[in-house]
């Protein structure tokens, strides 16, 4: 048996119809924007990261990197004798300003590579060889013309392994191109495990 719906109930369905595709439309309308604002703000987030990672990483205007390599001889005394030190040392620097602030001063991101760095004690059949493995040394500082940094640095035998190691002191003294942000030039000193008033270095900000 075949039932009809009569005329009304059809008409109030299409009303019905109609009202809820109006409705879904104007959701749509008045929710769009704000779908799109939140995807493009993942997205930028994603992509550029929040402002610390900008002064870090991302901000062209905000980061510049720089480097020297400096050729270094020295001498550190220990117990067993003097070990001559000589060999070259890299030191990276880069540059970050936090673009979302106009008060905090630059700073400079530095890592020291004394992996080209030996050492050598005594002579003939008596000679030893120190290295420094892989080993990297970093420091955060302000941003300054001139800068004087004390960095710790582990030695070993090279025929032994860094679980015998010492370390030594080295006392970086470096010059920065203030407007450039630039490490333009440094040398470096050894010394034993003594810290010194001269060696833990000062700084003021603009």
């Amino acid at each position: 048996m075949t039932y009809f719906q009569p005329l009304s109930g059809i008409k109030k369905a299409e009303k019905e119809n109609h009202m809820n595709t109006q409705l879904n439309i104007k959701t749509q309308r008045r929710f769009s924007p704000i779908i799109v604002t939140l995807l493009v703000g993942f997205v930028a987030v994603l992509v550029l990261g929040g402002p610390s990672v900008q002064a870090q990483t991302t901000t062209t205007a905000a980061t510049v990197d720089s480097s020297i390599t400096i050729k270094t001889t020295g001498t550190v005394t220990e117990p067993s004798g003097s070990i001559k030190l000589s060999g070259n040392v890299i030191i990276k620097c880069r540059r970050v300003i936090d673009p979302t602030s106009t008060t905090t001063a630059p700073l400079v991101l530095l890592d020291f590579d004394f992996s080209q760095l030996t050492g050598t004690t005594g002579s003939g059949k008596t000679l030893t060889t120190y290295v420094t493995g892989d080993n990297h040394a970093t420091a955060v500082r302000p941003l300054q013309a001139s800068d004087t940094i004390v960095v710790t640095v582990p030695y070993f035998d090279s025929t032994k392994d860094i679980l015998s190691a010492n370390s030594f002191l080295a006392t970086a003294t470096l010059n920065f191109d203030i407007g450039a942000g630039t490490l333009t030039s440094g040398t470096l000193t050894y010394g034993t495990n003594i810290f010194k008033s001269t060696g833990v270095g000062t700084f003021t900000t603009n």
